[in-house]
């Protein structure tokens, strides 16, 4: 048996030392590692010269050789695994046999400044890993769904359990601004593109999705897409009620986690609507996550159709927000009420 709690993603498997609670003190008081100095000298200068470079490839690979450890792992994609290097920074390397890491070929151009809950734009790039901004300089993070890296200590029960004790209440939780928040950023890249393709974040990992302190975070990369508003409702919908990771999707609810689910599920639609964000029922794909995600999960009352109805109707005719807002909240509580619990 285990004893799951919210913060044991990060650091109570049952195998690590106290040498990590030391560590994760001295993170806690912002501690800055040689590496950072070096590296935000150059980003001040915009620019690095020849033994600056060199300076910092030997101290990255320093790093690498003796500190990217388990300890150190903060996070798993499908490509690549993050370590802390400290409390300002984080290194993203790709899963592959090896990386080099022998050049510094790039310094961010802050493409995305504008999205303000969003940390995967790499600060500076060496080749084949690439340092980020760390989202969680102070707090532990907790990713969306069941950490990868719980994944791989535990069985499918425990990580039910996980996700139904641990991670919907957890993220029930989390106050109304930090959805808007992230529902603002989808809002914000559906109007930048490359080109002529789109731009969407990375939904299909639901552990791109963190939770620091009581802000949600993006992280990973941004694709391109050739549809247009590519960040919906639905994605988000998705992201924090259908997917336990990247692989498995979320079984139906029960009478003990569907609260939560209602309650997360009210909040993505109140900031979704806050900010008028699409809300994907024009992709085939996307009314088939509304269907699930309202009866399988929610276990609305309401049919999906109507549901989404009266969300475009809010969003098309009330053009305050403020009472947008108040309208949307008001009605997706109604439909929670009228809704059997068992």
């Amino acid at each position: 048996m285990i004893t799951i709690t919210p913060r044991i993603n990060q650091q109570n498997y049952p195998h690590k030392s106290a040498r990590n609670n030391e560590s994760r003190n001295i993170n806690f008081k912002g501690y800055t590692s040689t590496f950072t100095k070096e590296l935000e000298t150059v980003l001040k200068q915009g620019r690095a010269t020849f033994e600056q470079e060199n300076l910092l490839v030997k101290l990255l690979h320093k790093f690498m050789q003796t500190k990217m450890s388990h300890q150190k792992l903060l996070g798993e994609g499908h490509y690549g695994k993050v370590y802390k290097i400290d409390s300002k920074y984080v290194l993203k390397v790709l899963d592959k046999e090896k990386n080099y890491a022998d050049i510094l070929n790039g310094l961010s151009q802050k493409k995305f400044k504008n999205l303000k809950t969003y940390y995967g734009e790499p600060v500076a790039e060496f080749y084949d890993v690439f340092v980020l901004k760390n989202m969680s300089p102070k707090t532990v993070q907790v990713p969306a769904g069941v950490p990868k890296k719980f994944a791989k200590f535990y069985s499918e029960q425990e990580c039910r359990a996980y996700y139904e004790k641990v991670y919907l209440p957890l993220f029930a939780s989390v106050p109304q601004k930090s959805y808007n928040a992230i529902a603002k950023d989808c809002a914000e890249l559906n109007k930048m593109n490359d080109g002529e393709y789109f731009l969407n974040f990375d939904y299909c990992n639901p552990n791109n999705f963190v939770l620091s302190g009581k802000s949600l975070r993006i992280t990973d990369d941004i694709y391109k897409t050739s549809l247009p508003n590519p960040n919906t409702a639905a994605e988000l919908l998705e992201v924090f009620l259908d997917k336990m990771s990247g692989f498995k999707y979320t079984p139906a609810s029960n009478k003990e986690s569907r609260p939560h689910s209602r309650e997360i599920f009210k909040k993505i639609l109140v900031a979704a609507n806050k900010c008028k964000l699409p809300l994907g029922d024009n992709i085939a794909g996307s009314l088939l996550e509304w269907e699930v995600i309202t009866q399988n999960i929610c276990n609305f009352k309401s049919s999906y159709i109507d549901i989404l109805k009266n969300l475009k109707w809010f969003q098309a005719e009330i053009p305050q927000e403020r009472k947008r807002v108040i309208e949307t909240e008001k009605y997706l509580n109604k439909i929670i009420k009228e809704s059997p619990e068992n």
